[in-house]
C-alpha cells in the first residue's frame, strides 16, 4: 500500500509541476502580448 501511495504522490507532483510550468508560460506570453500592444500604441501615437 505504501509504495503505491508514494508513486501516486510522485505522479501528482509531476502533474502539478507541469501545470505550473504551463501556467507560467501562459502568463509570460500574456505579459509579452500586453507589452507588445502598449509598445505598438506608443509608437503609433508618437
Amino acid at each position: 500500500m505504501e509504495t503505491t501511495q508514494i508513486t501516486l504522490s510522485q505522479a501528482e507532483l509531476a502533474e502539478k509541476q507541469r501545470r505550473q510550468n504551463e501556467r507560467l508560460k501562459a502568463m509570460v506570453g500574456f505579459m509579452i502580448l500586453i507589452a507588445g500592444v502598449m509598445y505598438g500604441l506608443t509608437l503609433t501615437h508618437l
